[in-house]
This record gives structure tokens, C-alpha cells and sequence, in this order.
């Protein structure tokens, strides 16, 4: 059975840069064979589909074993110029890739894209009752919260464990090897042997990756809705201060409810100050706490309530729907609705498997933990940097603490004097509530001459909201590698509410 890597999915030192494990002969090196694809393009312009077949053990030169690359493009929409390609990354770790560039390529414009098999169930049925007996629970729930989660994320290594008993393909996971499955597309692709890359979100961690991997090699780097790659590595695969923002974008929405009035944002009609409203949401999710509502088949309690306002801040183009069925919430009104609406938000988050969200960024994860006292810090401390989230999402921190597969090649840095063939250009949005700008700041230290811009806007990445300024400093970078003023800010178009 043909494999394909974590390509698209995975979202990182020195000088004394990576090298690649062996020498290839790019005059040798098969091309691309592009073509149609099996599914229709869902945007304006036209898409083709390929493969590439590429090393499956890059730790191993004896190794015949290949691993076929799927990968779709979407061409320029050019003046017949010749141009050249741009590699995404659509972060994750997991999120399915070629359907996202065929619906998003009107926005991100070339891409690649699919996965290498890897699974801890026989079917998707497995998966959900596995998740429902072993769930991540919030460490506020009850006092013993985080060591049941810690038990839980134990049983469900040792469930996956027993799944792939035998199998070599959890060890094939790891970031630093599709790092160089880029290069290897980038040999394949015959233009220039120069990488340019546009990753957001986890698709920024394998830009920095990249880039400090095979710093020579990079043309043009954009590393958006940024993670902080030391986190990543040394901290049970997460990054503890991703919640540093989260308060002061849900506090700031809030604000800018108030101000736009309750034509624009139904939340205004219920109290007059963003301090109050803030009060009455988490007094409506401490309400559902104590006497949850089923509503269909859908549960509303505390958790469903906290979830949804954390979504709507992360993903915040919907805002003002999503204001009328919180303040449904608030006021016990078509509950039944209000579940729909979480269930389909939540429904087109989760694209792509859990279990490939185990198997990278566990893979990549280089402690591993002897007892919960391990992984206590690291849940204190998402803890601190949010009292609104924190609870709720800290007990991640034991996902990856019992992991049994390491990834054969592990990169963790230093993160520090990288020098690129051309500077590195990062973006942050200053309410981000998972990659905050200071990860971005953060990063930009590592690699010299680079520039972090901000965005002046809320929800993950920079496509959360369209910005002339920020398209403008991109097309100069891809364009010629003009990197913008340091300290440069960009606003939105247009307000939350309109």
C-alpha cells in the first residue's frame, strides 16, 4: 500500500545547521507527475493532483522503502509570467490538506498535501467511544481531574500501543523528516532548488523546522499564527504559553460587542459594560455546571459553554451569529439550536484524525514523563496565563507524557543565530487566543534580520480577518523578499461587528 507522510499537515539550529542525512543526485531526481484530481475544484480556478515518492527512513541510506507523496497544486492566477511555487502548511498536527487547498486556494495561493497511515483504531466508531472512556477532562471539574486525565491519556497510549504492535510507522512521523520531504518536493519541483513556504499555525513550526534544517536553502519563509518551537519540543508537545492572549481577546470582543451596540451584537442588549457581560457569561457556564440541559442529543454544561466562547474567539468570522446563540444561552432559548450551532462548529474544526495528532506531536516530543508530578508545571503554568481557558484546556499537557514512539530524526533546536538565505517574515494577531504575538516576537530572535508584523486583529492566524496592509506586505515579500519596517502594525478592514 502506497503511504504518504504527515505532509501538510505538521505544522524549528543555528548556523551549525542540519544536513541532509545522505547526498542526493537532483539530476536524477524524478519529477512530479501532475494531473487531474478525483474530486471537483471548489474554487474559481483550476487544481491538479501528483505524487512524488520519497525516502521512507531518511535515517537509513541502505533502505530501498519509499513513501509516495500526495500533493495537489493550485496554479497562479498570472499574467503569464513565469512564477514559482509556494509550499502551504494548514497546521494541525493532523488536519486534513488537499481538500483545504482546493477550497482555500483562492485565499492562500501551490500547495501540497496528504498523510502517512497511521492509526490507533479500526474505524471511527472505535475512535469516539475510546475518546468517551478516556476523555481530557478540565482540570477545574473536580479536584481529581488531572490525574484521571493522566490515567486516561496512559490507557489510550497503551490502546494504541497494541494497535500498532509490529508496525514501524509511528517512528516515520516525525517533523525534522518532513522537513525534508519539502526538500525533496522542492528537488522534484526543478525550479530553482530554493523552498518557499507559507506555514500557519503547526504549519510554522515545520517553517521554522525547515528553515533552521536547511537555512541556505530559503528563498522566501512565512511563518504565520506562530508556535514557539522550544515549547513544542521540550514541553510534552505543547506550547505552555499558546493561552498567553486568550483573556485579553475574549475581554476585548466583549468591548467591542458593547460598543457596536445590540443591532450589531445581540450580547449588547444584556448588559451595558464588558465587565458585567463577562460576569453573566460565566455565571451562565457556572449556571449549566451545576444544572446541565439536554438538548437534542447534545448535553449543554459548563464545558459546551466555555468551548463555544473559546471557539468564537478563535475563529471569530462568524462573531455576530455566534452572539445571538450565546445570548441564548444566557437566557435558556432555543437551547436546541444553540447545540446545532456548537456541533457544526465544532464538526468543521475537527478535520482530519486524532490520532494523527498523537502520532506527530508526540512523536516530536523529546521528555516523557515518569509520574503526574512531571507534567504538574507545565499545567500550572497554562493555568497562570489564563484564568479564563487555562482550566480547561491545561490538562493537554498529559496527551504525549506516556508516548512510546519516539520520531527516528528529533529536531529541537537551538533555536537561536539562524541565518536564511533570505530573512524570515512572521505574522502575529494581537488577539490570538492559541499562537499569541509574543511567540512570534519570540521566534523572530532565533532568526537573524527577520521581522514580526502584527496584526491588530483577533482570532488565529492572519486569515482570521482580511487586511490590505497585511496582503501588501506579503505580496512584497514574495515578490521580491522586502521585508517591512520592525514594529510595523496592520489593521483589519473592517470591525468584528458591521
Amino acid at each position: 500500500m502506497a503511504l504518504s507522510r504527515f505532509l501538510t499537515q505538521l505544522a524549528l539550529a543555528s548556523s551549525a545547521l542540519a544536513v541532509p542525512l545522505w547526498v542526493r543526485d537532483n539530476n536524477t531526481s524524478p519529477g512530479i507527475k501532475w494531473g487531474s484530481c478525483d474530486f471537483e475544484s471548489a474554487n474559481l480556478g483550476p487544481i491538479e493532483c501528483g505524487t512524488l515518492a520519497v525516502p521512507l527512513d531518511y535515517t537509513d541510506a541502505a533502505s530501498g522503502e519509499k513513501l509516495t507523496l500526495s500533493l495537489i497544486k493550485s496554479p497562479a492566477r498570472s499574467n503569464g509570467t513565469t512564477s514559482k511555487s509556494i509550499l502551504f502548511n494548514f497546521g494541525g498536527p493532523g488536519y486534513e490538506a488537499i481538500h483545504t487547498l482546493n477550497s482555500a486556494a483562492d485565499l492562500l495561493h501551490l500547495g501540497l498535501g496528504k498523510t502517512l497511515t497511521f492509526s490507533c483504531f479500526d474505524n471511527a466508531t472505535e475512535r469516539a467511544l475510546a475518546m468517551g472512556k478516556y476523555p481530557i477532562e478540565p482540570v477545574d471539574s473536580y479536584e481529581n481531574a488531572l490525574a484521571d486525565t493522566y490515567a486516561n491519556m496512559q490507557a489510550l497510549t497503551n490502546v494504541c500501543n497494541e494497535h500498532n504492535k509490529g508496525s514501524e510507522n509511528p517512528k516515520f512521523l516525525g517533523t525534522a523528516f518532513v522537513a525534508r520531504d519539502l526538500m525533496s518536493v522542492v528537488d522534484a519541483l526543478g525550479e530553482d532548488g530554493l523552498l518557499r513556504f507559507w506555514g500557519l499555525s503547526y504549519g510554522s513550526l515545520l517553517g521554522a523546522t525547515v528553515a533552521a534544517m536547511f537555512p541556505s536553502r530559503m528563498d522566501r519563509v512565512v511563518l504565520d499564527g506562530v508556535v514557539n518551537a522550544p515549547n513544542y519540543y521540550h514541553r510534552f508537545g505543547i506550547d505552555v504559553d499558546q493561552l498567553l492572549s486568550a483573556d485579553a481577546a475574549f475581554r476585548s470582543i466583549l468591548s467591542q460587542c458593547i460598543e457596536a451596540g445590540p443591532a450589531k451584537c445581540a450580547l449588547a442588549s444584556i448588559n451595558s459594560t464588558a465587565a458585567d457581560l463577562e460576569a453573566t457569561l460565566l455565571g451562565a457556564a457556572a449556571k449549566y455546571g451545576k444544572l446541565p440541559i439536554a438538548a437534542g442529543s447534545t448535553v449543554i454544561n459548563s464545558r459546551l459553554v466555555k468551548e463555544l466562547l473559546f471557539i468564537v474567539i478563535k475563529y471569530p468570522g462568524d462573531v455576530a451569529n455566534a452572539a445571538v446563540h450565546i445570548s441564548n444561552l444566557v437566557t435558556g432559548t432555543n437551547l436546541t439550536e444553540v447545540a446545532a450551532y456548537y456541533n457544526k462548529l465544532s464538526g468543521d474544526i475537527a478535520t482530519g484524525n486524532d490520532d494523527a495528532f498523537y502520532g506527530i506531536k508526540c512523536g516530536d516530543t523529546i521528555p516523557r514523563a515518569e509520574s503526574l508530578n512531571d507534567v504538574l508545571p507545565d499545567a500550572e503554568r497554562m493555568m497562570e496565563t489564563s484564568e479564563l481557558f487555562g482550566p480547561g484546556i491545561a490538562s493537554i499537557v498529559t496527551q504525549c507524557a506516556s508516548w512510546p514512539w519516539a520520531a527516528k530524526e528529533l529536531y529541537g533546536g537551538p533555536f537561536k543565530g539562524i541565518r536564511t538565505r533570505t530573512p524570515v517574515l512572521l505574522f502575529g494577531n494581537t488577539y490570538d487566543p492559541v499562537t499569541p504575538l509574543a511567540s512570534a516576537k519570540n521566534m523572530s530572535a532565533a532568526f537573524e534580520g527577520s521581522v514580526a508584523v502584527e496584526q491588530h486583529g483577533f482570532g488565529h492566524a492572519t486569515i482570521s480577518q482580511l487586511s490590505n496592509c497585511t496582503m501588501q506586505v506579503m505580496q512584497a515579500y514574495w515578490a521580491d523578499g522586502t521585508l517591512p519596517a520592525e514594529g510595523t502594525v496592520c489593521e483589519p478592514n473592517t470591525p468584528l461587528f458591521r
